[in-house]
C-alpha cells in the first residue's frame, strides 16, 4: 500500500516522539552530577536551627573547599573566603538559617587575587 509523504512523515514523527520520551523522562529522574555539584549540594539535614561562622566553614570544608576563613556576619548571612574544589579563590555567601550557599564570586586563583 502506498502512503503519501505527509502520512509517512507524520508516522515517523510520532515514532520519534514516543521513542524519545522515555529518555527525557529518565534524564529528569536522575541527572548526572555536574561540575558544580560541590556548590549545589543541599545543606545537611538535622543541622539545627541555623549555623554560625564556624559551622559554615565546616560545611564548606566538607564540600571540598580549603583555606576557609570567615570574613563577617551580617544579619542572616555569613560571608566567607575559601579556595574552591578546583583551586579558585572565592567569596561565598551562606544563609545562616538554612546553611545553604546563596551566592559565590570568584576573586582569584590559589593565593592570587584578580
Amino acid at each position: 500500500m502506498w502512503l503519501g509523504f505527509g502520512a509517512m512523515a507524520g508516522a515517523a514523527l510520532c515514532l520519534l516522539v514516543v521513542a524519545g520520551s522515555g529518555t527525557a523522562f529518565a534524564q529528569r529522574m536522575s541527572p548526572p552530577p555536574g561540575p558544580f555539584a560541590p556548590y549545589d549540594a543541599p545543606p545537611a539535614r538535622g543541622s539545627g536551627p541555623g549555623v554560625d561562622g564556624e559551622g559554615a566553614a565546616r560545611m564548606l570544608r566538607a564540600r571540598g573547599f580549603t583555606n576557609v576563613s570567615v570574613i563577617r556576619r551580617r544579619g542572616p548571612t555569613i560571608l566567607l573566603e575559601a579556595n574552591g574544589p578546583r583551586g579558585e579563590r572565592v567569596q561565598v555567601v551562606v544563609d545562616s538559617t538554612s546553611g545553604a550557599i546563596s551566592g559565590m564570586k570568584v576573586i582569584g586563583y590559589g593565593d592570587k587575587r584578580y
